[in-house]
C-alpha cells in the first residue's frame, strides 16, 4: 500500500534510573539516544512491515536534523514531501523512565514542530491524497489538521499522542465540515480529554458518535477497547516479557494500519495491532527494528 504519513520527527533521549535518586551526587543509569517520533515512528513500522510509505515532516538545520533524514532514507521513506527549515535545531524529546521505559516525566524542546500550520500543508495536499491511506498524528496545528479532515480523499488516521494534543485534535473536529475520521487511537488518558469520560467504554462511544468510525482506544497492560460499526469490545494485551513499553502505542497503531490494508475490518484489525505492540515491547528501541509481516503468523 502507498501510505503518506504526515507528522513529527524528533529526537528521543531516554533516561533510566539504575538505582534510588541520590540527591548528594550522580544517579547510575542509562543514557540512549533514538530516531523517534510518533509519526516517525509508525512511518518506521510501516517501511519494516513493506508498504510504501512517504514522510511529511519537519526537520531542523542541525547535525540531528541530517542523522534524521539520512536514517529515515535508509529505512526505505520517501522524503519528498518533508521541509527542512535551516534555521531552527531538531525537536528532542527527553523522558526520564523506570526500568522498563513507563516515562515518569519528560522535557520537549519542539519548537520546530510550530512550522506544521496550514500554509504548509495545503500546498500539498495534492501530493498527500496520491496514497491508499494517510496517517497524521496532532502535531500539526489545529487549523492545519481540519484542513486535513476536510480535504483527506483516502482513508485518514489519527493518533492523539499526548492528553493536551488530543484536545487538538477535538477542537480541529469542531472547524471542520465534514467532521469524520475514518480511525482513531488515543490512550484512557488522551480520551479523557476529548470525552470528559472516565470510562474506557463510555469513552469509545462518545468519540463513535462524533463521526470517529474506527475507534481503538489502549489501556497499556489492560488491552484495547475498540469501537466499530456501533460495537464497542474489550481485548486483553497480549503477554510477554516487557523489555521496554516505549513505542509500543506506536506499534499498536500501525499493525492495526497494516491489518486495514489487508482488508480487515475495525474489530479483525486489533489483533494485528495487539501483535506488533506485543512484539514490540520486546526490544530496547522505539521501534523494534525485526518486526516484519511474519510477526503476524507467530502464536
Amino acid at each position: 500500500m502507498k501510505i503518506t504519513v504526515i507528522g513529527e520527527s524528533n529526537i528521543d533521549i531516554a533516561v533510566s534510573s539504575l538505582a534510588e535518586h541520590n540527591t548528594n551526587g550522580c544517579t547510575p543509569g542509562t543514557i540512549a539516544f533514538h530516531h523517534g517520533g510518533v509519526a516517525r515512528n509508525i512511518a518506521h513500522n510501516l517501511c519494516l512491515l513493506g508498504h510504501e510509505v512517504r514522510l511529511m515532516s519537519v526537520f531542523g538545520g542541525d547535525d540531528f536534523a541530517e542523522r534524521l533524514m539520512a536514517n529515515c532514507r535508509l529505512i526505505g521513506m520517501d522524503l519528498s514531501l518533508s521541509t527542512q527549515f535551516k534555521d531552527i535545531k531538531s525537536p528532542i524529546f527527553l523522558s526520564f523512565n523506570d526500568e522498563i521505559g513507563e516515562m515518569q516525566s519528560a522535557v520537549s524542546d519542539v519548537a520546530l514542530n510550530n512550522r506544521m500550520v496550514l500554509d504548509w500543508l495545503r500546498n500539498k495536499m495534492e501530493a498527500v491524497n496520491d496514497a491508499d491511506f494517510v496517517v497524521a498524528d496532532t502535531l500539526l496545528s489545529t487549523e492545519a489538521l481540519a484542513y486535513l479532515i476536510d480535504h483527506c480523499e483516502v482513508p485518514l488516521f489519527v493518533d492523539t499522542v499526548s492528553p493536551g494534543k488530543a484536545v487538538r485534535f477535538a477542537d480541529a473536529l469542531k472547524l471542520c465540515e465534514k467532521r469524520s475520521v475514518f480511525a482513531l487511537k488515543c490512550n484512557m488518558a488522551e480520551a479523557r480529554r476529548i470525552t470528559g469520560e472516565d470510562d474506557a467504554i463510555k469513552a469509545a462511544k462518545k468519540l463513535d458518535d462524533n463521526g470517529i468510525n474506527n475507534i481503538y482506544l489502549t489501556l497499556g497492560s489492560s488491552g484495547v477497547v475498540c469501537c466499530a460499526n456501533g460495537i464497542t469490545k474489550a481485548y486483553p494485551a497480549l503477554s510477554t516479557k516487557i523489555v521496554n513499553v516505549t513505542g509500543s502505542g506506536d506499534a499498536f497503531f500501525s499493525g492495526v494500519i497494516h491489518g486495514h490494508a489487508l482488508g480487515y475490518n475495525g474489530m479483525d484489525a486489533v489483533s494485528f495491532g495487539l501483535k506488533a505492540a506485543q512484539h514490540n515491547i520486546k526490544s530496547e528501541a522505539p521501534v523494534n527494528p525485526t518486526l516484519r509481516i511474519s510477526v503476524f503468523n507467530e502464536h
